[in-house]
């Protein structure tokens, strides 16, 4: 009876040995890899001071401070944020609920933002962010502006979390200025903000597939005294980006639904631009730029630096690149412009500075097409004449001669139509 109750108790003893052992190093393990303490391959840009790391078997608390410098090189240029961390360990992981405060000029809290977040210990990350809503008036402009949600999901890599989904909603925002003797008043609104990215898990130093996509239902500015008043309307952009073959590819589809300054409004407007065979020796370059910049100060004006990027641009030009822009349009009172444009630059090897550039001039390739309606010119000198009177609508022959002249471009009874190609 009496050696049951002891080895039960050494198992005991033993058990609890390893949870505190094992809970000890995964503590030191999310210091060094989510507030990157000691952390040799964290970006410097952000470093993070630790006030307080109490955690007990189960839970704990973290008091720190983040001061980020967006430029290396200009150290005295940052801003902080200060957070206070509740943890609990479990089964799964560790569960983060946080209270984040931009710190401001004076050190005193200006804004807040509400977290959670939750670490697997297979490495995988996934956080919500809330700003809640909320009201300010800086001397006499006053802000308003709804809760927005921040949802990021990721995975660990190179001792660091690394984003693969982001998603961002804002309901709205509205500011407004009063009208003064000495200056005008302003309204300006939001509506609607959202944004997501999707990206594969992979090396976070190179370039991942994946979608983006960014959509607004209305944004607004309008000046007190009437001479400005503008407003959009239902923005969508989306973008792709692909890899095959060591090659890269980049498409991107933009749409306004309308956009209206003062009383004439423009519609319909789609913008579509496509990147294709970009050699992806060229793409890990770039990316080990930017990853150097996050480690150590680097003189966008130095010789080194200029020879780097142009190292970087010469395997780009090793292998060549397609373009294409197709189905662009836009329509003002029913009158449009359409243009088509696709251009390739075929594989050129880097001799000389001189060399190169006579290179792309003989060997670029490329056919543009485009119509611009007669009567959208008129348009937009109505446009014109209400900021300077010197413009006139019935300059619009004058215009059109001017137009076609300097773009070699055909005219018709309704429109002017260009066309070049190499």
């Amino acid at each position: 009876m009496k050696k049951s109750i002891i080895a039960t108790l050494v198992g005991i003893a033993a058990l609890g040995g390893a949870t505190v052992g094992g809970g000890i190093y995964a503590d030191n393990k999310l210091k060094q890899e989510y507030y990157l303490q000691n952390n040799p391959d964290a970006d410097k840009r952000m470093k993070i001071t630790l006030d307080k790391f109490d955690m007990g078997l189960t839970s704990g608390k973290v008091s720190w401070r983040g001061d980020i410098t967006p430029d290396l090189c200009h150290q005295d240029t940052k801003f902080s944020i200060r957070g206070e961390d509740i943890i609990t360990r479990g089964l799964n992981g560790y569960t983060i609920q946080s209270k984040v405060y931009l710190i401001g000029e004076d050190n005193k809290e200006i804004f807040q933002l509400d977290g959670n977040t939750a670490l697997s210990w297979g490495g995988e990350l996934d956080s919500k962010l809330t700003v809640p809503s909320g009201s300010r008036t800086i001397d006499t402009d006053e802000i308003k502006w709804e809760a927005a949600t921040l949802a990021v999901k990721g995975h660990k890599s190179d001792h660091q979390y690394h984003l693969d989904n982001f998603n961002f909603e804002w309901p709205g925002m509205t500011a407004s200025h009063p009208d003064k003797p000495d200056s005008p008043g302003y309204q300006l609104s939001l509506k609607n903000v959202k944004y997501q990215a999707d990206m594969e898990k992979g090396d976070t130093t190179a370039w991942r597939n994946g979608t983006s996509l960014f959509t607004l239902d209305s944004a607004a500015f309008k000046m007190g005294n009437q001479t400005f008043d503008f407003a959009v309307d239902k923005i969508k952009a989306e973008s792709k980006q692909s890899a095959k073959d060591n090659k890269y590819a980049m498409e991107g589809q933009s749409e306004v639904e309308n956009f209206r300054i003062n009383n004439i409004k423009f519609d319909r407007i789609h913008y579509n631009l496509n990147l294709r065979d970009i050699n992806g020796e060229g793409i890990d370059r770039i990316n080990k730029f930017f990853d150097r910049q996050g480690k150590e100060c680097v003189d966008m004006n130095s010789p080194d630096t200029q020879k780097e990027l142009m190292e970087a641009v010469k395997t780009f030009l090793k292998t060549g690149i397609k373009f294409d822009s197709k189905g662009n349009q836009i329509y003002l009172n029913n009158s449009a412009v359409k243009a088509n444009a696709e251009a390739s630059i075929p594989p050129i090897e880097y001799k000389n500075d001189e060399q190169l550039q006579q290179d792309l001039l003989s060997k670029l390739k490329y056919n543009v097409n485009a119509e611009v309606d007669k009567n959208f010119i008129r348009e937009v000198l109505k446009l014109a004449s209400q900021y300077d009177p010197n413009i006139k609508e019935s300059d619009l022959d004058n215009v059109v001669k001017e137009m076609a002249t300097a773009l070699n471009a055909e005219v018709t009874e309704d429109k002017l139509i260009i066309k070049r190609s190499q």
